[in-house]
């Protein structure tokens, strides 16, 4: 297995309720997301969120990235779970089976990323590819 490693930019995060019963809050987000590092890459992704409260958030959404990876040019589809609590979101990834085109068919594996608001985003894939 190999890791990849870099930094995210989510830019144009366009959020809206879809449901609100105070204190609970349902949403979804649309972002555009910039890989650089060992992924060069952009993705779109939606996101659903739920806020049981201010304080936390709980989410899932698919990425269509587009890119390169070891010198390697295609697409992958990633599934992203995460919370957000303290500050910090918490997200992990799962490579969805049979998603790669191009360079990087067969792509398999999973990753993660932590973040605090306004600062720089760190990721790590681990990943095979045939």
């Amino acid at each position: 297995m190999k890791t990849a490693k870099g930094t995210i930019l989510h830019n144009n995060w366009d959020e809206k309720p879809y449901h609100e019963s105070a204190p609970q809050k349902s949403t979804k987000a649309n972002i555009e997301v910039v890989f650089d590092g060992d992924l060069k890459a952009k993705a779109r992704t939606d996101f659903l969120m739920q806020y049981p409260d201010d304080t936390h958030c709980h989410y899932a959404g698919y990425l269509l990235v587009d890119g390169e990876l070891a010198g390697r040019k295609g697409s992958f589809i990633i599934f992203e779970t995460g919370t957000w609590e303290n500050g910090v979101a918490s997200s992990r990834w799962e490579i969805v089976k049979a998603s790669g085109t191009g360079g990087l068919a067969g792509i398999a594996g999973g990753g993660s990323y932590q973040a605090e608001h306004d600062k720089t985003v760190h990721y790590q894939i681990d990943y095979t590819l045939p």
